[in-house]
C-alpha cells in the first residue's frame, strides 16, 4: 500500500522545516552579534580608561626615582606624600564579570595591567600613610616595588590599549559554524 501525499503538504513540510532552521540559525547569529557588540563597547571603554592613566606613568616613575635617590644620598625629606583616598577604576570594576567577551588573550592582559595598577596603589597608600615611621631602607624598597609595578603596568598597558582599540573597531564576523553557511549561501542570489 502506497501513501501519496499531496504536493501542497510536502511543500508545507519543507517550508516549515526551513523556517525552523532559519529561526534557529538567526537566534544564534543574533546572540553572537549581541556578544560581539558588548565586547566592542567593553574594549573601547577599557582602552579609554587605561589611556587616561598612560600620560601619568612616566611622572610617577620620576617621582619614585626622586624619592629613591634622596634616600640613597641621605637627603630624605621628612615627608613626600600626603595621604589620599585610593582611586577606583570604575569601568574595570563594573566590567570584571564581562571580560570573557574580550577573549582569553585580552582578558589575561587586562587583569595583569589592572592588578599591577592595584598593587602600585596599595603600596603607595602604605607609603603615604606611614612614610614618617619608615626606615630609609623600608621606604626605598617600597618605592622600588611601586616603580616596578607601575613599569609593568605601563609597558603591557601601552600594548593593551592598542589591542583593545583594535578589538573595539573590528568588524563583526559570525562565528563558526554559521560563518561557513553564510559564506556558502551568500554566493547564490535569492
Amino acid at each position: 500500500m502506497e501513501i501519496n501525499m499531496p504536493d501542497g503538504v510536502i511543500v508545507a513540510l519543507i517550508a516549515g522545516g526551513v523556517a525552523l532552521a532559519v529561526a534557529y540559525v538567526n537566534s544564534f547569529l543574533a546572540e553572537s552579534y549581541r556578544r560581539f557588540r558588548d565586547g566592542s563597547a567593553l574594549a573601547a571603554s577599557l582602552a579609554g580608561e587605561l589611556a587616561a592613566y598612560e600620560p601619568a606613568w612616566p611622572t610617577i616613575v620620576n617621582m619614585l626615582d626622586t624619592i629613591i635617590t634622596a634616600v640613597d644620598s641621605n637627603s630624605r625629606k621628612t615627608t613626600y606624600l600626603r595621604p589620599i583616598e585610593r582611586p577606583r577604576d570604575f569601568v574595570y570594576e563594573d566590567a570584571v564579570k564581562k571580560l570573557g567577551l574580550l577573549g582569553t588573550h585580552l582578558s589575561e592582559n587586562v587583569v595583569f595591567v589592572y592588578s599591577n595598577i592595584g598593587a602600585f596603589r596599595i603600596a603607595m597608600e602604605i607609603i603615604a600613610r606611614n612614610e614618617k615611621e619608615m626606615s630609609d631602607e623600608e621606604l626605598k624598597l617600597r618605592c622600588i616595588g611601586c616603580r616596578e609595578a607601575v613599569t609593568r603596568a605601563g609597558a603591557k598597558g601601552s600594548v593593551l590599549i592598542k589591542d583593545l582599540r583594535e578589538r573595539a573597531n573590528k568588524p563583526f564576523v559570525p562565528e563558526w559554524p554559521w560563518a561557513a553557511w553564510i559564506a556558502l549561501l551568500s554566493r547564490y542570489p535569492i
